[in-house]
């Protein structure tokens, strides 16, 4: 009996998935190969939904065996701790599963920049316990406050640091601004006691968006009365405080850090090559360097913008376009066709601002670029969302609900 080719995807985040169910879909005929997917959770998570998650318990998640239910992809809990590049084979602790070709997609960790005290005394915000973590320490945080006699200590309990002033950090900080006026209705506590501010090192939010778009988001979260300090890091963290790069020490009981991602190093030890942030060195099509075998996807590749060479930003669209590339790419290899490169597209960016306040900007053929603000910005964020959902579907070729 012949024994089946392997081609193995971990990670299931939106690149992973989506390169999964691709292949699935390309290879389906072609029953001497496998599909195969692994990721520690058994669940696939919509990241960008997390704040979410975080502050109102929505659920982010999709069992990943609704998703490949009937595909040809053989899903495995595990976490992969070696990849042996030369033998070809991934390791899940004693076990080990070879692999013809490979896709990573990994995703990102938290960044901590070895900052004093700041891992210790945190919230990160990249992983659904991180999400329910934070949701269970705020709600009773709330109730707490609401009992505490002296104005000092409800001030401090009511003060709310957010590291970094990127996408993250602002969608928890304007979702957590609506969540903090129910709370102040529900537990009769003083408004002008509750105080949120973003810390950012950059010039201004949103860095790497367009200063004056970026403006318009810095005027609704003033609105808002999320107060925004930039130009300024945070330099270390107590469990009672926060010391800045100004010199001014800030009190507060509450720390959630957005301010920055690393790469998980399973590549660095396997023996691939990497760049900033730990990356994977790849080509222009998403091959790792030196192993033509294997590709890298999303978060944990270092793909480059061929026109304006500069390195593709960690971002959802992103990976999704280059798991259905690498993909494509793969059964490419196999069958004899034309590979293709990797030209990222910026469809648009949205940052949603509250649950019915969002701003964003959509790509269209015709009139180039469409500005969303307000409600109309919101819709537009709950269609990106309920796109990918639609591209699942798509690929699994089923109705997922959700």
């Amino acid at each position: 009996m012949e024994t089946k080719k392997n081609i193995v995807v971990i990670g299931a985040g939106y690149g992973g998935i989506t390169a999964a169910l691709r292949l699935a879909r390309l290879f389906h005929k072609h029953h001497n190969y496998q599909i195969h997917l692994i990721d520690k959770n058994p669940y696939h998570t919509l990241k960008t939904q997390l704040h979410e998650a975080a502050i109102r318990k929505t659920e982010v998640t999709i069992p990943i065996d609704r998703i490949i239910q009937r595909r040809n992809i053989f899903f495995h809990l595990g976490e992969v701790t070696r990849i042996d590049s030369a033998k070809q084979s991934v390791y899940m602790g004693s076990e080990s599963l070879s692999f013809y070709y490979l896709a990573i997609a990994l995703g990102s960790q938290v960044n901590f920049y070895n900052i004093p005290g700041l891992r210790e005394n945190s919230f990160p915000l990249q992983t659904l316990s991180d999400a329910q973590l934070i949701y269970d320490y705020i709600t009773r945080l709330c109730a707490r406050a609401a009992s505490e006699p002296v104005e000092k200590r409800r001030r401090d309990m009511l003060r709310f640091i957010i590291g970094g002033g990127g996408l993250s950090g602002i969608e928890f900080a304007s979702e957590f601004a609506d969540h903090a006026a129910q709370c102040i209705c529900n537990y009769h506590v003083n408004p002008q006691e509750v105080e949120i501010i973003i810390i950012e090192a950059g010039s201004h939010i949103m860095s790497k968006m367009d200063e004056s778009f970026a403006a318009r988001i810095h005027k609704k979260l003033l609105e808002k009365s999320i107060k925004i300090i930039t130009e300024t890091k945070i330099v270390s963290r107590t469990p009672d405080t926060v010391t800045l790069s100004s010199g001014k020490v800030l009190r507060t009981k509450t720390v959630i850090w957005t301010g920055g991602i690393r790469i998980q190093e399973l590549a660095k030890r396997s023996g691939m090559k990497i760049g900033q942030l730990g990356r994977i060195i790849v080509d222009e099509f998403l091959q790792v360097e030196s192993y033509p075998s294997i590709y890298a996807i999303g978060d944990n590749a270092l793909a480059v913008n061929s026109y304006s060479k500069e390195a593709v930003p960690a971002a959802a669209q992103f990976a999704l376009q280059q798991g259905r590339l690498a993909a494509n790419n793969i059964y490419a290899d196999i069958s004899g066709g034309m590979r293709k490169s990797y030209h990222p597209k910026l469809l648009g960016e949205v940052v949603g601002l509250g649950r019915h306040l969002a701003v964003g900007w959509l790509a269209l053929p015709i009139l180039k670029k469409i500005t969303f603000v307000g409600f109309l910005g919101s819709l537009l964020k709950t269609a990106v969302q309920k796109k990918h959902i639609f591209l699942l579907r798509k690929e699994s070729r089923k109705w997922i609900t959700y």
